[in-house]
């Protein structure tokens, strides 16, 4: 018992790695989701498509809307703008992507805070039996005087 005791419990390299890349991959779909949502909205009303902030929302969100494009037809809104349907589709399925993502967070947080907990058990252990094992001394040195 007192090997598994003294063995430190430590949270898995591959668990550290997994958080840190679903992160990265939640910012980079929310940001993808936002450039869409913004795209929509400038498709919509019409905006200059000359101006540097629309070409670069037109530009950078194209990547995004890249498997969804062709899917739906796009639908005249007003004299001039029109709504995106195909960006509105791929909206919706980043964010359910995104809500996996976030599951497997939690869930791989919830596997590294199991890990935490089970160390933190541990290291009480050990100070217990340090504990007892100094009163166990104090009162042999006690019982010899």
């Amino acid at each position: 018992m007192n090997e598994q005791l003294n063995k430190e419990i430590k949270v898995p390299a591959y668990l550290q790695v997994s958080k840190i890349i679903s992160w990265f991959l939640y910012i980079w779909v929310i940001y993808g989701v936002i450039l869409l949502a913004i795209r929509v909205f400038l498709l919509a009303f019409s905006a200059n498509p000359t101006t540097p902030f629309v070409k670069f929302v037109y530009n950078t969100s194209s990547d995004y809307l890249a498997p969804f494009r062709g899917i739906f037809p796009t639908k005249p809104v007003g004299e001039t703008g029109y709504l995106d349907v195909a960006s509105l589709f791929a909206i919706i399925i980043y964010l359910l992507f995104v809500w996996l993502v976030s599951a497997a967070i939690n869930y791989v947080q919830s596997k590294i805070d199991v890990l935490k907990e089970e160390e933190k058990d541990r290291e009480s252990k050990l100070q217990e039996i340090e504990m007892a094992k100094a009163l166990e001394e104090t009162k042999t040195k006690k019982q010899t005087k």
